[in-house]
């Protein structure tokens, strides 16, 4: 480990170096107007997701985090969850089949982004060690991306080929019968450093504080990087991962179920989720001169689900003391693909200096539900469960499919005059959707959309370390899966729209950076259900999400890192067709959201040790949309202490949950899930 492992904590500092470089001796304004991208080396630069030009977090008039490499490794996270902790406005929460998502800004964020990438609705799993970095653009992310959630979109960037030899291997032991072993291995492949390689790969077996529930996942990733001269570079990279699960269906949407143990799990031996997933990805980078450059990428997934049995609550959740269950299999198959082509230039008129991007983007999305069957009416008792085993009365429930194709043109013109930048963008693109389900009396039912998604933000750089900006942006997002309108065909696309405000600072020397928020988030056209005709839907419902964020990174000294963030929301429902709900608050999303992660390596006597520690807070949520019972508010505590030895040897121990604080996050249909308590993860580390 380096001397200083804090001291190498890029922070969200590593969005800014560029900026700070630039403006650190910056003595007039008329210098602030200048735009320093190309002549840059290829591929991307942190902090892209934003823009995709790279343009300093300065200058971007959208909130945008990023969770470093550094940051993973120095708090040790165990799953890209934990990972966006220290990320304001943004919660965890659960996927169908006990995968992480998340909820930003009150919304849930669906799909991803991997390396720019659109990853599909059921998008593929995704191992940390595979991840360089986790970046946020908080907000809508339509005008680059095309259709996502109006809360903002998540990308993961994978760990790229390094032109020196460098290798490391883990191993982790902890609570619950967790064991996992990463592997990393990068370097040239060739004598003259043209070819460049990385592989990662990791096995994790592992238990739960859960009753019955375990996870036994294969990671491999191999990338190579071609860089025939200084202008190009070629990167393919592949990844497999093979999971193999209990189905986790958390808790019911009823306050008695906080009654009982955070172990209890109302499944059967047999529900379980195995998957095998392939993606893969190859990207062009060409320098065409000192001004334009030349992307071009396509990226492919297959994930592939031979088994997926689990339980639906049924309704209502509870009878008295009796849990109501429905038991559903099916097989599951999923792909998509998508190719991008992108020129990035700077040329200048007048005065004014403009950094443009076009692009067009081509992807096809298919998901598809096959051989479905239901078992109605398998009762448990919520306090005394006794397990039935698998029911002989299933009735097949059809198949059922969506499936997206979206040819996409967007530009993007980034402004520089004197100590101001405006960013005009948008995307147009044509949308195809099909919604097939055998059940239907008109199963295929499809519809063609032409949306337009623009954003536009005003910076003034009032120093070259502190900025003010204004933006607004406009989402859209295919609803095909909610249900059918009484006409028959699907929904068309929803609609947010935000205004946000803030300021950005960089302090001590570039040693800290700051961050202030606010934002008015609305979606418009929310599909609800039809008052008259619960087997149809309409489109009616309004949300809207405010609040106030507010971020510092710092490393005022070397030993010291210090990241903290707080965010205020207000998450409402203003418009529905059920007049009960409305003013209700959105379930998931907390009032109050906090964090602080602090660590201190020492020196003289103690040389090679870092402690650290972390509190995440998190004020009482709504369990359900009905706001029939809230979940409690908790603050957690975390904390860990590593010691380096001289032969890049290290030993790291985390507990996490200290105080074995009892907390609920939500999932999806209105699960409650609760979350472990205090537990102990040993790792031991090698590099070479």
């Amino acid at each position: 480990m380096r001397k200083h492992l804090p001291a190498a904590l890029a922070l969200a500092l590593a969005t800014t170096s560029a900026a700070a470089q630039e403006s650190a001796n910056l003595g007039t304004a008329t210098e602030l107007d200048a735009i320093t991208v190309y002549g840059r080396p290829l591929g991307r630069i942190p902090g892209e997701t934003a823009t995709k030009s790279g343009a300093p977090v300065l200058e971007t008039p959208f909130t945008v985090n990023i969770v470093s490499r550094e940051l993973l490794d120095l708090r040790n996270v165990s799953n890209i969850g934990q990972a966006a902790e220290t990320i304001s406005g943004v919660q965890r929460t659960i996927g169908f089949s006990g995968n992480q998502r998340f909820r930003i800004r009150g919304f849930q964020a669906i799909s991803t982004l991997r390396d720019g990438f659109r990853q599909s609705v059921s998008q593929p799993e995704i191992d940390l060690q595979g991840v360089e970095s986790i970046e946020v653009l908080k907000g809508p992310a339509s005008a680059l991306y095309g259709r996502f959630e109006p809360g903002g979109v998540i990308n993961f960037v994978s760990k790229q080929p390094e032109e020196k030899f460098a290798a490391e291997a883990s191993v982790i032991g902890g609570s619950d019968d967790y064991a996992r072993l990463g592997v990393d291995l990068t370097g040239p492949v060739n004598d003259n450093g043209t070819l460049l390689g990385r592989i990662n790969l990791a096995h994790e077996d592992a238990g739960s504080f859960r009753d019955g529930i375990d996870n036994r996942q294969t990671f491999v990733s191999p990338v190579v990087e071609w860089r025939p001269d200084n202008d190009t570079s070629v990167i393919a990279r592949l990844e497999y991962l093979n999971r193999d699960a209990a189905f986790d269906r958390g808790l019911g949407n009823n306050p008695l179920f906080l009654q009982v143990p955070p172990s209890r799990n109302y499944g059967e031996d047999f529900m379980r989720i195995r998957k095998e997933q392939w993606t893969g990805s190859l990207e062009f980078n060409r320098s065409l001169n000192a001004d334009w450059r030349l992307r071009l990428g396509a990226f492919w997934s297959d994930v592939t689900v031979p088994e997926e049995e689990f339980f639906n609550y049924g309704f209502p959740t509870l009878s008295g003391t009796t849990v109501n269950r429905n038991f559903v299999s099916y097989r599951e198959r999923q792909k998509d693909a998508t190719v991008q082509a992108e020129l990035y230039g700077n040329v200048s008129t007048g005065p004014l200096r403009h950094r443009l991007l076009i692009g067009t983007e081509r992807s096809i999305d298919r998901l598809a539900y096959i051989d479905g069957k239901i078992s109605f009416g398998n009762p448990i008792d919520l306090y005394q469960p006794v397990r039935s085993g698998r029911p002989n009365n299933y009735v097949s429930s059809g198949d059922s499919r969506y499936e997206f194709e979206t040819t996409a043109l967007y530009m993007q013109d980034e402004i520089a005059w004197n100590r101001w930048r405006l960013l005009l963008g948008g995307r147009y693109e044509r949308t195809d959707t099909l919604s097939f389900y055998t059940g239907g009396i008109d199963p295929a039912i499809t519809r063609r959309d032409h949306p337009f998604s623009p954003r536009a933000g005003l910076t003034f750089l009032a120093t070259p370390d502190l900025s003010f900006y204004a933006s607004w942006a406009r989402s859209f997002r295919n609803e095909a899966d909610a249900g059918t309108l009484e006409s028959g065909i699907t929904p068309k696309p929803t609609r947010g729209d935000q205004l946000e405000v803030g300021m950005k600072s960089i302090l001590l020397d570039g040693r800290m950076e700051a961050t202030l928020a606010a934002f008015d988030l609305r979606k418009t056209d929310a599909v609800v259900a039809d008052p008259v005709d619960w087997n149809h839907v309409i489109q009616t419902g309004e949300l809207r999400s405010r609040g106030v964020e507010a971020e510092v990174s710092m490393r005022p000294v070397d030993a010291w890192t210090l990241v903290a963030s707080y965010a205020y929301a207000d998450a409402t429902i203003i418009e529905d067709t059920n007049a009960l709900i409305v003013g209700n608050r959105l379930a998931g999303v907390p009032r109050h959201q906090a964090s602080v992660w602090t660590s201190w390596t020492f020196d003289g006597a103690l040389s090679g040790l870092t402690v650290g520690g972390g509190v995440f807070h998190g004020s009482e949520q709504a369990a359900t949309t009905a706001n029939s019972f809230f979940l409690p508010s908790y603050t957690r505590l975390d904390l860990n202490a590593r010691y380096a030895f001289g032969n890049q040897v290290e030993v790291l121990l985390n507990v996490d949950n200290v105080t074995d604080e009892r907390y609920y996050i939500t999932g999806g249909f209105s699960q409650i899930y609760p979350q472990p308590p205090r537990s102990v993860r040993l790792t031991l580390t090698k590099r070479w």
